[in-house]
Protein backbone atom coordinates (compact mmCIF):
# COMPACT_ATOMS: atom_id res chain seq x y z
CA UNK A 1 0.00 0.00 0.00
CA UNK A 2 2.43 2.18 -1.17
CA UNK A 3 3.22 4.91 -3.71
CA UNK A 4 5.19 4.10 -6.97
CA UNK A 5 7.61 6.34 -6.16
CA UNK A 6 8.85 9.33 -3.60
CA UNK A 7 11.87 11.23 -4.81
CA UNK A 8 10.99 14.52 -3.93
CA UNK A 9 14.34 16.65 -4.22
CA UNK A 10 12.61 19.95 -1.54
CA UNK A 11 14.20 20.19 1.69
CA UNK A 12 12.64 19.54 4.82
CA UNK A 13 11.63 23.30 5.53
CA UNK A 14 10.03 23.40 2.32
CA UNK A 15 8.14 20.21 2.84
CA UNK A 16 7.14 20.80 5.96
CA UNK A 17 5.38 24.39 4.67
CA UNK A 18 3.67 22.59 2.55
CA UNK A 19 2.07 19.91 4.72
CA UNK A 20 1.33 22.75 6.70
CA UNK A 21 -0.79 24.16 4.61
CA UNK A 22 -2.61 21.02 3.69
CA UNK A 23 -3.36 20.75 7.37
CA UNK A 24 -4.56 23.89 7.22
CA UNK A 25 -6.58 23.52 4.61
CA UNK A 26 -8.30 19.73 4.97
CA UNK A 27 -7.92 19.50 9.04
CA UNK A 28 -5.65 16.72 10.48
CA UNK A 29 -4.92 13.48 9.58
CA UNK A 30 -6.80 10.96 12.41
CA UNK A 31 -5.02 10.66 15.62
CA UNK A 32 -5.89 9.89 19.03
CA UNK A 33 -4.45 11.20 22.13
CA UNK A 34 -2.16 8.53 23.39
CA UNK A 35 -0.81 6.97 20.51
CA UNK A 36 -2.89 4.78 17.90
CA UNK A 37 -5.24 2.09 19.02
CA UNK A 38 -3.35 -0.60 16.47
CA UNK A 39 0.17 -0.26 14.26
CA UNK A 40 0.64 -2.97 11.26
CA UNK A 41 3.65 -3.25 9.50
CA UNK A 42 3.57 -3.84 5.36
CA UNK A 43 6.26 -7.16 5.65
CA UNK A 44 5.94 -7.58 1.91
CA UNK A 45 3.87 -5.84 -1.13
CA UNK A 46 3.24 -7.24 -4.56
CA UNK A 47 1.94 -4.36 -6.54
CA UNK A 48 0.70 -4.08 -10.32
CA UNK A 49 0.22 -1.42 -12.77
CA UNK A 50 -3.09 -1.50 -14.99
CA UNK A 51 -4.72 0.73 -18.04
CA UNK A 52 -7.73 2.03 -18.04
CA UNK A 53 -9.62 -1.47 -19.40
CA UNK A 54 -8.19 -3.11 -16.29
CA UNK A 55 -5.17 -5.00 -18.30
CA UNK A 56 -1.50 -4.91 -16.72
CA UNK A 57 0.60 -3.01 -18.49
CA UNK A 58 4.54 -2.87 -17.38
CA UNK A 59 4.79 0.79 -17.28
CA UNK A 60 3.84 3.96 -15.88
CA UNK A 61 3.29 5.91 -19.42
CA UNK A 62 0.04 3.31 -20.16
CA UNK A 63 -1.11 3.07 -16.47
CA UNK A 64 -3.91 4.80 -14.92
CA UNK A 65 -4.22 2.51 -11.71
CA UNK A 66 -2.53 0.42 -9.49
CA UNK A 67 -3.08 -2.23 -7.07
CA UNK A 68 -1.07 -4.19 -4.32
CA UNK A 69 -1.46 -7.17 -1.95
CA UNK A 70 0.31 -6.42 1.06
CA UNK A 71 1.19 -8.54 4.17
CA UNK A 72 0.94 -6.66 6.93
CA UNK A 73 1.65 -7.97 10.86
CA UNK A 74 1.30 -5.33 14.11
CA UNK A 75 -0.66 -5.35 17.09
CA UNK A 76 -3.62 -3.74 18.96
CA UNK A 77 -4.36 -2.09 22.40
CA UNK A 78 -6.59 -4.66 24.42
CA UNK A 79 -10.06 -3.41 24.68
CA UNK A 80 -10.17 -2.44 21.25
CA UNK A 81 -12.43 -4.10 18.52
CA UNK A 82 -8.89 -6.12 17.34
CA UNK A 83 -7.89 -7.06 20.96
CA UNK A 84 -11.43 -7.95 22.75
CA UNK A 85 -10.85 -8.09 26.70
CA UNK A 86 -11.62 -12.03 26.50
CA UNK A 87 -8.49 -12.14 25.78
CA UNK A 88 -7.07 -12.23 28.83
CA UNK A 89 -9.09 -15.50 29.50
CA UNK A 90 -6.39 -16.89 26.94
CA UNK A 91 -3.60 -15.03 27.98
CA UNK A 92 -4.01 -13.59 31.58
CA UNK A 93 -1.30 -10.68 31.29
CA UNK A 94 -1.69 -9.97 27.92
CA UNK A 95 -1.96 -5.90 26.75
CA UNK A 96 -1.96 -6.14 23.78
CA UNK A 97 -2.66 -9.05 20.57
CA UNK A 98 -1.21 -9.74 17.65
CA UNK A 99 -2.60 -8.73 14.57
CA UNK A 100 -1.76 -10.22 11.15
CA UNK A 101 -3.19 -9.16 7.70
CA UNK A 102 -3.61 -9.39 4.34
CA UNK A 103 -4.51 -6.23 2.40
CA UNK A 104 -5.47 -5.25 -1.31
CA UNK A 105 -6.15 -1.69 -2.60
CA UNK A 106 -6.98 0.05 -6.32
CA UNK A 107 -5.80 3.50 -6.84
CA UNK A 108 -6.09 6.01 -9.44
CA UNK A 109 -2.89 7.10 -10.72
CA UNK A 110 -4.44 10.53 -11.46
CA UNK A 111 -5.68 11.61 -8.06
CA UNK A 112 -4.14 8.75 -5.27
CA UNK A 113 -7.77 8.02 -4.11
CA UNK A 114 -9.56 4.45 -4.52
CA UNK A 115 -10.23 1.69 -2.07
CA UNK A 116 -8.90 -1.43 0.26
CA UNK A 117 -10.06 -4.22 1.80
CA UNK A 118 -8.91 -7.73 2.97
CA UNK A 119 -8.82 -10.00 5.56
CA UNK A 120 -7.26 -9.78 8.85
CA UNK A 121 -6.18 -12.54 12.13
CA UNK A 122 -5.76 -12.34 15.47
CA UNK A 123 -3.65 -14.20 17.49
CA UNK A 124 -1.79 -14.87 20.27
CA UNK A 125 1.19 -17.13 21.50
CA UNK A 126 0.99 -20.74 20.86
CA UNK A 127 3.30 -24.10 21.26
CA UNK A 128 6.42 -21.97 20.72
CA UNK A 129 7.47 -19.00 22.92
CA UNK A 130 10.09 -17.62 21.16
CA UNK A 131 8.57 -17.38 18.03
CA UNK A 132 6.13 -14.77 16.53
CA UNK A 133 2.68 -15.30 17.69
CA UNK A 134 0.63 -18.08 15.53
CA UNK A 135 -2.65 -19.38 17.43
CA UNK A 136 -5.55 -17.42 15.97
CA UNK A 137 -8.48 -16.51 18.40
CA UNK A 138 -10.07 -13.94 15.94
CA UNK A 139 -10.58 -13.79 12.56
CA UNK A 140 -12.19 -11.22 10.36
CA UNK A 141 -12.48 -8.71 6.91
CA UNK A 142 -12.14 -5.02 6.40
CA UNK A 143 -12.51 -2.31 4.26
CA UNK A 144 -12.14 1.29 3.30
CA UNK A 145 -11.21 4.42 1.28
CA UNK A 146 -7.77 5.26 0.57
CA UNK A 147 -6.51 8.75 -0.46
CA UNK A 148 -2.25 8.14 -0.61
CA UNK A 149 -2.59 11.23 -3.12
CA UNK A 150 0.28 13.35 -0.52
CA UNK A 151 2.43 10.86 -1.48
CA UNK A 152 1.74 9.49 -5.40
CA UNK A 153 2.23 13.51 -6.19
CA UNK A 154 5.17 13.74 -4.31
CA UNK A 155 4.07 15.89 -1.37
CA UNK A 156 4.51 13.87 1.45
CA UNK A 157 4.83 10.47 2.38
CA UNK A 158 1.74 9.64 4.05
CA UNK A 159 -1.86 8.45 3.26
CA UNK A 160 -5.17 7.98 4.75
CA UNK A 161 -7.95 5.51 5.33
CA UNK A 162 -11.24 6.69 5.72
CA UNK A 163 -14.81 4.91 6.43
CA UNK A 164 -13.06 2.32 7.36
CA UNK A 165 -15.32 -0.32 8.40
CA UNK A 166 -14.51 -4.39 9.88
CA UNK A 167 -16.36 -7.03 10.52
CA UNK A 168 -15.51 -10.25 12.80
CA UNK A 169 -16.65 -13.89 11.18
CA UNK A 170 -19.46 -15.49 12.71
CA UNK A 171 -20.76 -12.44 14.10
CA UNK A 172 -22.44 -10.54 11.70
CA UNK A 173 -23.78 -7.91 13.99
CA UNK A 174 -20.47 -7.13 15.60
CA UNK A 175 -18.82 -4.41 12.98
CA UNK A 176 -16.71 -1.65 13.98
CA UNK A 177 -15.46 1.48 12.32
CA UNK A 178 -12.05 2.86 11.79
CA UNK A 179 -9.75 5.32 10.20
CA UNK A 180 -5.87 4.94 9.15
CA UNK A 181 -2.58 6.84 8.48
CA UNK A 182 0.17 5.11 6.49
CA UNK A 183 3.50 6.43 6.84
CA UNK A 184 5.92 5.75 4.55
CA UNK A 185 9.59 5.22 5.31
CA UNK A 186 12.07 7.49 3.72
CA UNK A 187 16.23 8.45 3.80
CA UNK A 188 17.61 11.93 3.67
CA UNK A 189 21.03 12.51 2.71
CA UNK A 190 23.73 14.64 4.79
CA UNK A 191 21.86 18.39 2.91
CA UNK A 192 18.30 17.12 3.68
CA UNK A 193 17.56 15.90 0.35
CA UNK A 194 15.97 12.38 -0.42
CA UNK A 195 17.77 9.24 -1.49
CA UNK A 196 17.31 5.57 -1.65
CA UNK A 197 16.46 3.71 1.57
CA UNK A 198 18.92 0.88 2.13
CA UNK A 199 19.16 -1.44 4.83
CA UNK A 200 22.66 0.87 5.78
CA UNK A 201 20.84 4.16 5.93
CA UNK A 202 18.69 5.54 8.66
CA UNK A 203 14.97 5.61 7.78
CA UNK A 204 12.50 7.86 8.66
CA UNK A 205 8.80 8.44 9.08
CA UNK A 206 6.81 12.12 9.13
CA UNK A 207 4.48 12.55 11.78
CA UNK A 208 1.43 14.41 12.12
CA UNK A 209 3.12 17.91 12.37
CA UNK A 210 5.77 17.45 9.86
CA UNK A 211 8.67 16.29 11.66
CA UNK A 212 10.60 13.52 11.51
CA UNK A 213 9.77 9.75 13.43
CA UNK A 214 13.22 7.37 12.89
CA UNK A 215 12.41 3.92 12.46
CA UNK A 216 13.32 1.63 14.97
CA UNK A 217 15.02 -1.56 14.33
CA UNK A 218 11.70 -3.44 14.66
CA UNK A 219 10.00 -1.04 12.28
CA UNK A 220 12.63 -3.12 10.07
CA UNK A 221 11.26 -6.32 7.40
CA UNK A 222 14.83 -8.24 6.68
CA UNK A 223 16.35 -4.93 6.94
CA UNK A 224 14.62 -2.84 5.16
CA UNK A 225 12.16 -0.04 6.31
CA UNK A 226 8.18 -0.96 6.94
CA UNK A 227 5.25 1.39 5.80
CA UNK A 228 3.73 1.79 8.89
CA UNK A 229 0.04 1.85 9.82
CA UNK A 230 -1.53 3.51 12.26
CA UNK A 231 -5.41 2.80 13.48
CA UNK A 232 -8.26 4.26 15.71
CA UNK A 233 -11.40 2.95 16.32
Amino acid sequence: MTSICWKSAVTWSLLGLMFLLFALMVGPLPALAGGPDAVLYEVTEDMYLKDTAGNFVAGVATAARRSAVAQLSGWAKIGTPLCPAYVRLIVPKAKRCAVNATGADDLSLATGTGTLGGTFAVVVQGDNHVDAPEFVIMTGTFSGNADLSLSMSQQAPLGIITDGVGTIDGYSEASFKFTGTFRLPFALDEVGRHRRVSRELNAYYLDDHGHLIEVKDQERSLGMPTVRLEINF
